[in-house]
């Protein structure tokens, strides 16, 4: 009988005991608490891409493989209206001066009837004679990584699921932007329709709507240069 008793005892003790341990708030420190959870923000990374255009000599316009390499090009690198490139091409000779402008002129009004903008045109001694080359950049979003969505859910030292402040629309923006390059920067107005129609009459008074006119050319030293 007294031994019954005793187990009876021993059992209570051993459930208070557990009880007890249920009934424990959980500890945070002053660190922890201090310490706000980092905030997730839109991350692109910019990478320098060239597309070369090669003429035939004395060809000063743009043949249909030329019109392809231009669309696989800006296509592939996310480059579209709003963005600005750099043409580049070799020092020109006396009697070459002509011939380049011409060629440089169909690739700018090829890139300018899409919405992308020649920001400049450089010369380099480096440059392939007989060839324009257009410089972009080309922007590639990096999706965070969200519990629950593209990445496991942890807890954190209060058993809690562990979400970053504003992941989820992070994630959501950099899926639904169509030019990530809006993300780094953002993109110029083009000339609205009656200032657009001003310039070309403008131009066509003076004679200038009817011809190409040379591009204006920035020297720079060998081996520098990019686009903008």
């Amino acid at each position: 009988m007294q031994k019954a008793r005793l187990l009876a005892a021993v059992g209570f003790v051993v459930a208070l005991g557990l009880t007890g341990c249920d009934t424990v708030a959980p500890q945070v420190s002053y660190a922890t608490w201090k310490q706000p959870l980092p905030r997730v923000e839109p991350q692109a990374t910019v990478t320098p891409v060239r597309l070369d255009v090669h003429f035939a000599p004395d060809e000063s316009a743009l043949n249909p493989d030329d019109q392809s390499a231009i669309d696989g090009f800006l296509a592939h690198n996310q480059i579209t209206t709003g963005n600005s490139v750099a043409l580049v091409v070799a020092p020109p000779g006396l009697s070459e001066a002509k011939l380049t402008a011409t060629r440089v002129s169909a690739v700018q009004q090829n890139l300018e009837s899409r919405g992308i903008m020649v920001a400049s045109v450089l010369t380099l001694q480096s440059a392939e004679p007989g060839t324009v080359s257009v410089l972009g950049k080309a922007t590639k979003v990096q999706l965070p990584a969200c519990a629950g969505y593209n990445a496991p859910i942890t807890l954190d030292n209060q058993y809690q699921p562990a979400m970053l402040p504003g992941c989820y629309n992070t994630l959501d923006l950099d899926l639904m932007v169509a030019n990530p390059a809006d993300l780094v920067q953002g993109r110029e107005l083009p000339p609205a329709d009656a200032e657009y129609t001003g310039q070309f009459v403008a131009k066509y008074r003076t004679g200038g709507a009817t011809a190409a006119s040379a591009p204006t050319t920035t020297s720079v030293s060998s081996g520098s240069g990019g686009g903008s």
